[in-house]
């Protein structure tokens, strides 16, 4: 059996995510994409930047293909490991090799991805948990 994330699991990681968002002041962007990098759902919040909206998508999408979170791209680069620039051209999408994209997981299998864009790094990070932490919660419910 293949588990997918569905429109109303979507919505309420981008709810849980945006929740907060107000909690930090956080003005940022919001997606959510399935297993494939498709986007699912989608939440720019007051004052985040136009940047943001394709960033946060990138963000989720890397996150999503790769099966780690983006994060990890970022800190890769950072040491080193050049070749992963060349990831965009290779999944031939957008991809943000930077902190904000975290991977859903439901029994161990990628389901999609949340991706937060606008604040620093940290910020971004905070609220994609938030909204990691919502899902595992949901789906620790449906398999009990």
């Amino acid at each position: 059996m293949i588990h997918c994330l569905e429109l109303a699991d979507a919505d309420h990681i981008v709810e849980s995510a945006k929740q907060m968002a107000h909690q930090l002041s956080a003005r940022v962007s919001i997606a959510v994409v399935d297993a494939s990098g498709v986007l699912l759902s989608f939440r720019r919040l007051d004052g985040a930047s136009i940047a943001s909206v394709e960033t946060s998508a990138a963000k989720a999408r890397t996150a999503a293909l790769t099966g780690g979170d983006s994060a990890a791209a970022e800190q890769a680069i950072a040491s080193g490991r050049m070749a992963l620039l060349s990831l965009q051209a290779v999944l031939n999408q957008p991809c943000a090799l930077m902190a904000g994209g975290l991977v859903l997981r439901y029994q161990d299998a990628v389901v999609g991805a949340i991706g937060v864009s606008g604040m620093t790094p940290d910020q971004d990070a905070a609220v994609a948990h938030a909204g990691v932490e919502a899902f595992a919660l949901k789906a620790q419910d449906c398999s009990s």
